[in-house]
């Protein structure tokens, strides 16, 4: 309030709602950090706008470890990563209960393990779907969004498509149907391929 604010672009000017897109600062402060790094906000970026992903990854991982913000409930996806886990995240991952991807909508805001096979896929650039039914408005969905496409492998659409699959994670209820955010490659594993 009554402060000078400063807003810094990236690559990109709008996003595809004709939005502009920039990062703010008051002084030397880069309130985007700021509102990651005490867990105001979750962690996304899309390429080629990466100018701050470093900062912003480390701010996320200090909220994490830290347990900051909306990283003191149990309804947001934390990252399965060694150095972001937070104490006793790990042992609350061994034992998760297996189950068909078609009963995923019965399990909101629990962690669960989804087997099923990828019968279609879809990568936006920004965002790739990988879809356990053909009708993928109404089913289960695991969803990699593009800041952590290279923690997978290359055009995950095509390596996890007619696979069969287990994914593990928080599954949350978008717009009316489930899906799992995949940040970290551990949260997929294939059982099988299936022609």
């Amino acid at each position: 309030m009554n402060k000078d604010v400063r807003l810094e672009r990236d690559l990109t000017d709008r996003d595809d709602y004709g939005r502009l897109l920039r990062y703010v600062f008051v002084g030397d402060l880069n309130v985007n950090a700021e509102m990651v790094r005490l867990g105001y906000a979750e962690l996304r970026f899309y390429p080629p706008d990466t100018l701050y992903a470093a900062l912003m990854r480390e701010m996320e991982k200090l909220a994490i470890r830290n347990r900051h913000g909306l990283w003191a409930f149990p309804v947001f996806q934390i990252s399965d990563t060694t150095d972001t886990m937070i104490a006793g995240t790990a042992a609350r991952l061994k034992g998760i209960e297996i189950i068909p991807w078609d009963e995923a909508d019965n399990y909101y805001n629990e962690t669960k393990i989804v087997e099923g096979k990828i019968v279609a896929s879809n990568n936006t650039g920004k965002v790739c779907f990988l879809n356990f039914h053909r009708d993928w408005r109404r089913y289960f969905t695991a969803v990699i969004f593009a800041s952590d496409f290279d923690k997978f492998p290359p055009h995950p659409e095509s390596h996890y498509l007619n696979r069969r699959v287990r994914v593990k994670g928080l599954i949350k209820e978008y717009r009316g149907k489930p899906e799992i955010i995949l940040k970290n490659r551990s949260q997929i594993e294939i059982i099988d391929v299936i022609d």
